[in-house]
């Protein structure tokens, strides 16, 4: 084995062991994103490939059964690089997920490719190359333990920190003690309240409607509450423009409601009606809202 080929075994370990150290951080998070691409049934999987990637990081770096770990790795890239292409394409998903809550890590979609591909370009060059010897000693295994442990903490804690929060209940409704939690509220005016991510694509569409809600005179006030990152906050601003406040929220905003967009009509200090899906325009709001009794 070249000293090339131990280079792109040890850069390709790094981005694998960080990216699953990055994941288990908050592993709530990264199940929301499995969820954002459609597959709400496979969340529980998020603390499983933390731990996958880790290994397989961890393999690569010490050079353990090179080749076979390359080939499993290429194969989990390739398949991630699929999903977030579907994402992408029909989910409205522009970030991948793949370094969690670590935004600095997090890139366009470009550069999301231009990563994977390189990533590809390293794994199938320890393929080729690689050798599959068991290199194992006592303080690989010490060091791969620690890690492992490290890992396994971090994602069933912030695993089970947010409970049953991402199970699919559609019917939930939200209650104003919980809102209270993101926003304040004033007796003598209206509000309505749009909790939204900025990918989203039933969430985009919405926009437009909502952007008229005040000027039209249906509502005094709109707050939107949004889950994402900084990135997708600012391809957000500069593409909709909003004329209304918003309050970007942790995976916290998932206490409020697993379906996004969810609208909250609040008068009088409390919810006098809830939407789910795009909003109507503030046409149809008005008539819906002045035959609730406006």
């Amino acid at each position: 084995m070249n000293k090339r080929t131990e280079i792109c075994s040890l850069v390709a370990g790094i981005v694998f062991l960080v990216s699953g150290m990055a994941k288990a951080i908050d592993s709530s998070v990264f199940a929301h994103t499995i969820a954002q691409y459609g597959f709400d049934n496979l969340q529980f999987l998020s603390p499983l490939i933390s731990m996958v990637e880790v290994v397989i990081g961890l393999l690569l770096v010490f050079q353990v059964w090179q080749r076979w770990t390359a080939l499993a790795g290429a194969a989990m890239v390739a398949v991630f690089t699929l999903v977030y292409v579907y994402g992408a394409m029909f989910r409205g998903v522009d970030d991948c997920g793949c370094f969690g809550t670590v935004e600095i890590l997090n890139t366009s979609p470009t550069l999301t490719f231009a990563r994977n591909a390189a990533l590809l370009c390293l794994l199938v060059a320890v393929w080729r190359k690689g050798e599959n010897k068991c290199n194992l000693n006592r303080w690989i295994v010490v060091t791969a333990l620690i890690f492992m442990c490290m890992v396994a903490f971090m994602s069933g804690y912030t695993c089970k920190k947010t409970g049953k929060k991402h199970e699919p209940n559609p019917a939930r409704t939200v209650e104003y003690k919980v809102l209270k939690d993101f926003v304040s509220t004033s007796s003598d005016s209206t509000y309505l309240v749009f909790a939204f991510t900025y990918t989203c694509p039933h969430c985009l569409n919405s926009i437009a409607n909502l952007k008229e809600y005040v000027p039209s005179g249906v509502v005094d006030k709109v707050i939107g509450l949004a889950l994402g990152d900084s990135i997708a906050e600012r391809i957000f601003t500069e593409t909709f423009h909003p004329n209304f406040p918003i309050k970007n929220c942790s995976e916290e905003l998932l206490r409020l409601t697993r379906n996004f967009p969810t609208a909250c009509y609040i008068r009088n200090d409390s919810i006098v009606m809830q939407l789910s899906g795009e909003l109507p325009c503030a046409y149809l709001f008005g008539l819906a809202v002045n035959k609730g009794g406006k």
